[in-house]
C-alpha cells in the first residue's frame, strides 16, 4: 500500500494547502507508511517539502493519473482546481480516497471527507452515504512544531506584533502595513513575515523603520517559536491562524480570499475574535489600527488565552490518518 498526496500551490495560490498536507505527509512517514507529494505547480522547487518524496506536475491529467495510481493507492486530495470528473476519476482507480475541503465544494466520491476547522457542521451538498465526514476542532492539521507546546504567560504590556499574511500575500497586504500602520505606532516592535513568493521583496526590503523587523526563510520551528515571542499578531484568515491559536497567540485576521469563509465563520462561532476584516474594505487601514489599540487591552488578551488554550489538542493528523488507514 502507498499513500498519494495530491495538492497545489505556489505563488499565486499560496502554500496553506502544501503546508498541511505536509503535515499529514510527516504522520505517515512515522507509521513506516511509504508516501508521495504529487503537487500542481508553477515552480519547480518548494522548500517547505526539500526532504520528501515529490512529483511536481499538472497532474489533471487522466492520461497522468492512469499510470499513477492503481488499486494499491490510497489517495490524499486537497485541491480547489480538481473538478468532480478528476476526483471520480482518482476514486474509480484508487483503493481508497480522503478529500481535504474548506468551503462545500462539491459532492464527493466515495471515501472520507475531511474539513479541518472550527466548523460544527458539513453542508448536505458535499457528501451522500458513500462518505464518512470529519470535521470539527478535533481534526485540525497541524505541523509538528505547533503540536505541543502552548504560551506560559500574557505580558502585561504589548511590545511585539507579528504580522504574517501567507507565503505569497497576493493582496499586497503587507506593504499597507509596513506604510500605514507600523508608522503609527513607533513604541511597538513589529516582525514582518516575507515569504518567497512575494511579488514585492524588494520594495518590502527597502522601507526602513525603527520599529520594524524583516523575516524570511523561517522554519516552522522558528515559526512557533515567533509567535511564542510575540503578543499578538495580524495575519490572513488562512491554515496560519490555527496555528496562532495552538500557540495562544491573540491575533487580528484578515480574509483575503473566498475559500477561508468557513475559517472565518469558526472564529465568530467560538468567539475567538473581536472582528473578521476584510482585505476589500476602503476603511482596512483604519480598522487594523482600531483592533490594534483593542487588542494592547491586558484583559481582552488574557480572555483570548484562555479561549484558545484547550481549543485545539494537536492530534488532529493523528486522528485523520487513523481513519485512512484502518
Amino acid at each position: 500500500m502507498k499513500v498519494l498526496i495530491f495538492t497545489e500551490g505556489g505563488k499565486d495560490l499560496g502554500f496553506g494547502h502544501i503546508s498541511r498536507c505536509s503535515a499529514l505527509f510527516d504522520e505517515l512517514t512515522s507509521r513506516e507508511v511509504e508516501v508521495e507529494f504529487i503537487i500542481n505547480s508553477e515552480m519547480t522547487y518548494i522548500d517547505m517539502i526539500d526532504n520528501k518524496k515529490c512529483t511536481i506536475t499538472n497532474w489533471l491529467s487522466k492520461s497522468f493519473l492512469e499510470k499513477c495510481v492503481s488499486k494499491n493507492s490510497y489517495c490524499i486530495i486537497d485541491s480547489y482546481k480538481a473538478d468532480k470528473e478528476i476526483y471520480q476519476f482518482i476514486a474509480d482507480l484508487a483503493s481508497k480516497c480522503m478529500y481535504i475541503d474548506d468551503n462545500s465544494r462539491i459532492e464527493y466520491p466515495k471515501g472520507i471527507i475531511v474539513n479541518p476547522s472550527l466548523v460544527s457542521k458539513l453542508s448536505d451538498a458535499i457528501h451522500n452515504m458513500n462518505t464518512m465526514c470529519l470535521y470539527g476542532p478535533e481534526y485540525i492539521i497541524l505541523r509538528p512544531s505547533f503540536q505541543n507546546g502552548k504560551r506560559k504567560t500574557v505580558k502585561r504590556n504589548v511590545k511585539k506584533v507579528l504580522v504574517t499574511l501567507g507565503g505569497s500575500d497576493p493582496r499586497n497586504l503587507t506593504n499597507l502595513i509596513l506604510n500605514k500602520i507600523v508608522p503609527l505606532f513607533p513604541e511597538l516592535l513589529f516582525k514582518v513575515i516575507i515569504g518567497k513568493s512575494f511579488k514585492n521583496t524588494k520594495v518590502l526590503k527597502s522601507i526602513q523603520l525603527d520599529n520594524l523587523v524583516i523575516e524570511e526563510d523561517l522554519s516552522s520551528e522558528e515559526m512557533r517559536t515567533l509567535m511564542l515571542d510575540s503578543d499578538l499578531a495580524i495575519t490572513a484568515a488562512g491554515q496560519t491562524i490555527y496555528e496562532l491559536l495552538a500557540t495562544q497567540t491573540p491575533f487580528i485576521p484578515v480574509q483575503v480570499i473566498e475559500n477561508q469563509n468557513n475559517n472565518v465563520a469558526g472564529l465568530i462561532r467560538h468567539d475567538l475574535v473581536n472582528k473578521i476584516l476584510h482585505f476589500e474594505d476602503e476603511k482596512l487601514d483604519e480598522k487594523l489600527v482600531l483592533e490594534l489599540v483593542e487588542l494592547q487591552k491586558y484583559s481582552i488578551r488574557q480572555n483570548r488565552y484562555h479561549l484558545y488554550k484547550d481549543l485545539i489538542d494537536g492530534r488532529g493528523c493523528q486522528r485523520i490518518i487513523d481513519k485512512l488507514l484502518r
